[in-house]
């Protein structure tokens, strides 16, 4: 019985527009796009900004038209640029990118869109009645203050239009025009476009399929476009009336103090009404808060500061959408709403900020990070019972504020990752402190209220939905390490925001992403014992099992479902402000058995790993068993060590800021002077094939003259003038004349 009553609703409704359409009556109220002010150019990013292009809005008596979000738009503007070029009547239009593919896909960023609020002031409604616009796919484009030339234009169209974020009309496979062509379309026949109460009306354009010409450039062009709407018919069937009411404003200032705020009984009163009557509370938005049996059986001590609505409804036979939490203007069928009666309700602390609460979702995205934006349908989220001055916020789950958009639907969630956010409304009145990105919004201080949130659910196209998130704090400086007075982060001043997974940890590497700590905690870790350098702090998140988060391993090298936040900076510098580290050096020992056979003797490359090193420069040393140093290479395997004859080097990585002193062929690394810092040593042992491995090694001094030798007054040499190094074996000293005779 209901399908048929509907089908026959159906078709009355089409005899009923179709019968109508030419009687249709009074001014129509239109908003026209002219795309005048078109401005692109590509150095100010005024490409990617759609502000330009308001529109020009007349409205009648009957229909009041006004253009959500200002100005048309288009989805992920900065790859969707515009430019402009020669328009209807020599002023400007707008000329876009379009699909390049030749089936018509109406979700599609490329699209031109625009959102028109359609508000009847008459009580029989109103009828957004046409749609026109001019459009052109010429052979050659043509941009303004710009460049000309071969087009790859597009062969066809499609429009689509939403209301209330539901398609109620789309058709492809127009086809484009060389020219400007005027593009007419008519919904006055259509019932989807008859509105009693104000509805949002959502036009795409979208051109695609090229002519295929190999032009280098893709565009459309688009110029004039105009809505129309106009006054429905009145056809006399209803004869509601709501009526007049009459009393207050009441007010009551000390809501919320659990004491009941109620109307006197009687104190309202109603004249002039007709059909089935009915008490009604709204917010000052219109949104239903009670439908109580009479306006004094109200406690108006529960809803918080703010304003209510008291409205007498008249009804005849069934309606829709009077029930709470919806909003009045959207009740449908033979229906009447009286004039309000205010009542303000004041808080007794002189706080009136009120939130209210919001209505929708909870919303989910299933492919975020793909890169194609996620955002919530414009409108899809209501607030009632709002009071102060107002803001949206988006959080994580923990309440850290991850955003200050102006509606929710201009948030991209694509970006954040996997994880939950929360949208909340926040109403304040004077100055509040802590509403900043990376708060939290637990400790925001003044006159405040937020609302209940809203759940934005985002999850992975892979599957994998960890989010290591972001962490707030630092950086830090520790300017005494190795002094033995531990160097900790105080606990708390690490914040992480925005994670997701199974599993959180935290994990300390170096700069190059060594691994040092696993800690439970940043302010566990003593950044005194760790020597100067750079430490970087992350967070991890994770689902399952992981590997490759291990001490001494790189975090570039975990595996699994992961994520690692941003890192926090901690110096770790000594008393004399140098954080220069030397790092650690992993490999060797090595020995080779022949040396000075004259087969050189080298490290495989890569056989020597350096980690944990900080400072502007590093450098390979090479030193003998005692410090001396014998070579400065560039790199560990350059080194032939058949040449310096049996005995043992050390291998060694120098890092250092500024200048320093001493780091030379034949000096002590020992004596070293500056910012710098020395790795453990990698040893090298050198036997000779001969089983012989004494070596003398290298003297390095003098020469020494003296030139009064027998007048009794004693030659000697100063004690360590003469240094020696890469010696082996038992050592002593031995002084002969030129021929080798020893002395």
């Amino acid at each position: 019985m209901s399908k048929i009553y509907y089908y026959l609703f159906f078709v009355v409704s089409l005899f009923f527009f179709n019968s109508v359409k030419a009687e249709i009556a009074g001014d129509p109220a239109t908003v026209l796009f002219t795309l005048d002010e078109c401005t692109s150019f590509f150095g100010d990013g005024s490409n990617m900004d759609y502000s330009e292009f308001t529109g020009v809005i007349n409205n009648s008596p009957d229909v009041a038209l006004s253009v959500d979000g200002n100005n048309l738009y288009r989805s992920n503007p900065l790859d969707n640029t515009h430019s402009c070029t020669p328009g209807v009547g020599g002023t400007e239009a707008m000329c876009v990118s379009y699909d390049p593919n030749c089936t018509y896909n109406p979700v599609n960023q490329r699209a031109v869109k625009f959102d028109i609020l359609v508000n009847p002031l008459n009580p029989s409604g109103a009828i957004l009645s046409n749609l026109s616009f001019y459009e052109m796919a010429p052979d050659f484009f043509d941009w303004i203050a710009g460049t000309s030339g071969p087009n790859n234009y597009p062969t066809q169209y499609g429009i689509r239009v939403l209301r209330d974020g539901n398609v109620i009309f789309q058709q492809d496979n127009n086809a484009t025009n060389r020219d400007w062509t005027l593009q007419e379309f008519d919904f006055s026949s259509n019932p989807d476009f008859l509105v009693t109460q104000p509805a949002l009306f959502s036009f795409e354009l979208l051109g695609y399929c090229p002519i295929g010409n190999s032009a280098a450039q893709a565009v459309w062009d688009l110029d004039e476009i105009t809505v129309t709407a106009v006054c429905a018919p009145d056809t006399g069937a209803c004869n509601a009336d709501g009526g007049t009411l009459t009393g207050g404003p009441f007010t009551f200032d000390s809501v919320g103090d659990g004491v009941a705020d109620n109307i006197p009984a009687g104190s309202i009163t109603s004249a002039n009404t007709n059909g089935d009557l009915a008490w009604v509370v709204t917010d000052s938005q219109g949104y239903i808060l009670g439908l109580p049996p009479m306006p004094s059986a109200v406690n108006f001590d529960n809803p918080g500061a703010g304003t209510c609505l008291i409205w007498r409804l008249a009804s005849v036979g069934t309606i829709t959408g009077a029930e709470v939490g919806l909003n009045a203007n959207d009740i449908q069928g033979c229906f009447s709403l009286s004039n309000p009666i205010e009542v303000i309700r004041n808080n007794a602390s002189g706080c009136n900020a009120n939130a209210g609460e919001l209505f929708g979702g909870p919303f989910t995205f299933d492919s975020v990070g793909d890169g194609v934006a996620d955002n919530i349908p414009a409108g899809s989220i209501t607030s009632a019972n709002t009071n102060g001055d107002l803001a949206w916020v988006v959080t994580d789950s923990q309440g850290y504020i991850l955003g200050l958009p102006p509606m929710p639907s201009a948030v991209n969630f694509d970006n954040p990752g996997a994880g939950t956010c929360l949208i909340w409304r926040l109403a304040s009145e004077g100055t509040i402190t802590g509403a900043e990105v990376g708060l939290n919004a637990n400790n925001i201080q003044g006159c405040f209220s937020l609302s209940n949130p809203i759940e934005v659910i985002r999850n992975n196209a892979s599957g994998c939905n960890a989010n290591g998130g972001e962490l707030f704090g630092g950086p830090f400086t520790f300017n005494s390490v190795g002094d033995g007075t531990p160097d900790m982060i105080p606990a708390g001043s690490i914040t992480s925001a925005n994670t997701n997974g199974q599993t959180l940890g935290w994990v300390v590497t170096d700069d190059q992403g060594n691994i040092l700590g696993l800690p439970p905690m940043p302010s566990a870790v003593n950044f005194d014992v760790a020597g100067p350098g750079i430490c970087l702090v992350w967070r991890i998140a994770y689902d399952g099992a992981i590997t490759g988060a291990e001490v001494g391993m790189n975090a570039n090298d975990i595996q699994g479902c992961f994520s690692l936040s941003n890192p926090i900076t901690v110096n770790r510098n000594d008393a004399n402000g140098c954080n220069a580290a030397g790092g650690t050096l992993t490999g060797g020992p090595f020995t080779f058995n022949s040396v000075g056979d004259g087969v050189a003797d080298n490290i495989p490359a890569g056989s020597i790993t350096l980690t944990g090193n900080s400072g502007a420069n590093n450098q390979w040393v090479v030193t003998d068993s005692q410090g001396y140093i014998l070579g400065l290479p560039p790199m560990p395997s350059a080194v032939n060590f058949d040449n310096p004859g049996a005995g043992t080097c050390l291998i060694w990585n120098l890092s250092f800021d500024g200048t320093i002193t001493g780091a030379e062929i034949g000096m002590n690394a020992n004596n070293i002077q500056g910012c710098f810092s020395l790795s453990n040593p990698i040893e090298v042992i050198r036997n000779n094939a001969s089983g012989c491995n004494a070596n003398g090694g290298e003297l390095f001094g003098g020469p020494f003259t003296f030139n009064s030798v027998g007048d009794g007054v004693a030659d000697n040499i100063p004690a360590g003038s003469i240094t020696s190094a890469n010696t082996n074996g038992d050592l002593a000293w031995v002084v002969t004349d030129s021929q080798g005779y020893i002395l």
